[in-house]
């Protein structure tokens, strides 16, 4: 009896010392939250405070699985909502720029000193993402994780006068004949005679390369884009990009020819589960609901233009609308392609064209988890190498009714 008695005594008073020990080391609040609706709280203010809006429901548990099963960190996801299509769309100025900044990120209104402080970088020309880091690496940004149970991480802004992972510049190289700018023009399927508004006709692509030519363009890829970005590699004084998406046979029986005819090189984005892998199980577009039927691409097609210099990325695996999907779907489809379309090209594959031009901060954010570089939009005009927004990088759609001319003002 008297064992049984000091046993319970030991445990009584080993229940005491945790219970007057824990609270000291700090873990009183865990440092990823356990309580769902503090991460939904916590993710909610950045759809209220950036977005101006109430949160989407997919959208909403995208962010908060992902900071539950730790695949994000605050810092993910608060520069997910700031790199959003969605916010950079609005255009804020400087002023209002921070106004949401310091509302979303300290929960308070701006200082004098230090509004007056990071307006003074922009106006010298800081970049945004600069002044993103120094708000997500802040002590006050840490606290109000803390506060929800949320790890804060961290992010590399660069220096003040140059740009980082969310908004960036081509600062390797000036693109001195377009003024900063480089046109990316996407395009479709490609035939002798246009069959709906999607597909343009043969003539028009050569037109399009021939004016180029005229013009002094030279074709890079998204790889020259990212070196230039982060290793100061040269692009040249007019860089144009070219890029079809789906994966038509018809880029291989008429682009193809008619690109390499000009010198040029383009930019395929794929979608992995209509690649056949000969021509015995060739599939076709059924995802083109109401379009002609046409054929699509198989490996040895695609084999034989890598091997010309063409670049492959993703168009997702079945030409889903990924600003639709969760984000572990949307994790799992960039993997998936991924995967299928390195080992077809043998070579990296780190951008994804959003299928229907579909897209959310939620599918933005999965982009880095899956080792993604970039997502293309299909719209937005041309790339400003001054203030890049990886999550949508704009392109230039080429359609059967668009018309040359309105092509060739994205061609100074």
């Amino acid at each position: 009896m008297k064992g049984k008695i000091k046993y319970f005594f030991v445990l009584v008073m080993t229940v005491f010392v945790f219970s007057l020990v824990l609270p000291m080391m700090g873990t009183s609040k865990p440092l990823l939250a356990d309580s769902a609706s503090d991460v939904n709280a916590f993710v909610t203010r950045f759809y209220q405070q950036c977005l101006g809006r109430q949160p989407d429901a997919v959208g909403l548990a995208g962010w908060v699985n992902a900071l539950l099963n730790r695949s994000l960190t605050g810092s993910a996801v608060a520069s997910g909502f700031i790199n959003s299509q969605e916010f950079v769309s609005k255009n804020l100025s400087n002023d209002a720029y921070l106004l949401v900044m310091y509302k979303a990120f300290f929960d308070r209104v701006p200082d004098p000193q230090g509004y007056s402080d990071w307006m003074g970088q922009l106006n010298s020309g800081s970049s945004r993402q600069f002044v993103l880091a120094g708000f997500v690496n802040s002590t006050e940004f840490a606290n109000l994780c803390t506060k929800f149970g949320i790890e804060r991480g961290s992010m590399d802004g660069g220096s003040s006068g140059s740009q980082g992972s969310g908004s960036t510049t081509a600062s390797g190289s000036s693109v001195s004949g377009t003024g900063g700018m480089i046109p990316i023009f996407a395009f479709h399927s490609v035939m002798p005679g246009s069959g709906y508004e999607y597909e343009i006709t043969t003539d028009k692509l050569n037109e399009l390369c021939s004016l180029l030519k005229q013009r002094g363009y030279q074709t890079i890829s998204f790889q020259d884009l990212f070196a230039a970005v982060n290793g100061g590699k040269a692009l040249p004084s007019k860089p144009v990009i070219l890029t079809t998406d789906d994966g038509y046979q018809s880029v291989y029986q008429y682009a193809f020819p008619i690109v390499q005819s000009y010198g040029y090189k383009m930019t395929l984005f794929l979608c992995t589960d209509y690649i056949g892998s000969s021509e015995a199980d060739r599939r076709t577009n059924s995802f083109d609901s109401g379009y002609p039927v046409r054929a699509m691409l198989v490996k040895p097609e695609i084999t034989a233009m890598v091997s010309a210099g063409f670049e492959i990325q993703s168009h997702g695996t079945d030409h889903g609308r990924l600003g639709s999907m969760s984000y572990d779907q949307v994790l799992a489809e960039l993997k998936n392609s991924k995967d299928i379309i390195q080992s077809i090209s043998g070579s990296v594959c780190n951008v994804e064209a959003w299928p229907f031009n579909s897209f959310s901060a939620t599918s933005v954010s999965a982009l880095p988890a899956a080792s993604y570089g970039a997502g293309a939009a299909y719209n937005g005009g041309a790339l400003n190498t001054a203030a890049i927004n990886w999550g949508a990088i704009p392109r230039i759609p080429v359609q059967a009714s668009t018309s040359m001319s309105s092509l060739s003002g994205y061609m100074p």
